[in-house]
């Protein structure tokens, strides 16, 4: 089941020095990686080490590898993130409590970012999904609209860690929309409160008034908390 440990630490200061090239832009998305070749020389390590390290790599989504071409840094570097959020989130026991209050942070920061970052073509896009979730008559279709709407804001925050984040649970939080809206919607008369957040929303952000978002962001929240049948069978 295990094989031979090479010589303390040296796969992980392989792939250390590698994060801080990217990390201090000597190595950007799309860049090339020297041959294993010239990585040998560079480390002064053996094939199987450096070959050791490209595979660890590749398995953190770090660096992707073509077959007779070479290794690459990833051009989407924010899937690294989203295998090992998951992993982690199922090894620990999450619950949809926890999934809520990661929601509620990442959201309420970007809403008040996007309210001073925000410009006009990307509100428009946020009231044409607004018209989306609220015309369509496909509940699976509504989530995904929903989750974009939420998405749209994240980007007009213009913070790229708070977009990284948000793409790196994606599917956490897609499915804690999807869940949300079908524990909210066993009263189908509350559709119409949560159509009017995503508005009250949106104004907020129109209008550039970062307390007015953050608190729009905090009633939705308490909605989906006070509705989820997760916490009302703790309360």
């Amino acid at each position: 089941m295990f094989t031979k440990i090479e010589p303390p630490g040296l796969l992980r200061r392989i792939v250390g020095q590698i994060k801080k090239n990217i990390a201090s832009g000597n190595l950007k998305k799309g860049d090339k990686l020297p041959s294993e070749r010239q990585m040998r020389e560079m480390f002064g390590l053996s094939r199987a080490t450096i070959r050791e390290a490209i595979k660890a790599l590749n398995t953190l989504g770090i660096v992707e590898s073509s077959h007779g071409s070479g290794n690459y840094i990833s051009s989407n570097l924010s899937n690294s993130l989203t295998e090992p959020l998951s992993i982690m989130f199922m090894l620990e026991d999450g619950h949809p409590g926890h999934t809520l209050e990661l929601r509620r942070a990442i959201e309420f920061a970007a809403a008040g970012a996007a309210a001073r970052n925000i410009d006009q073509v990307e509100l428009e896009r946020l009231g044409a999904l607004c018209d989306c979730i609220e015309k369509s008559t496909d509940e699976n279709e509504k989530a995904r609209y929903d989750f974009q709407f939420h998405r749209e804001i994240a980007r007009g925050s213009r913070n790229p860690l708070l977009i990284v984040l948000l793409n790196a649970v994606e599917t956490l939080i897609s499915e804690h929309v999807y869940d949300a809206r079908t524990s909210i919607l066993k009263d189908s008369s509350k559709e119409d409160i949560i159509n009017r957040q995503h508005r009250d929303l949106v104004d907020a952000l129109s209008r550039h008034c970062p307390e007015e978002a953050e608190k729009a962001v905090l009633a939705h929240m308490e909605l989906i908390r006070q509705n989820m049948t997760f916490y009302v069978n703790r309360q």
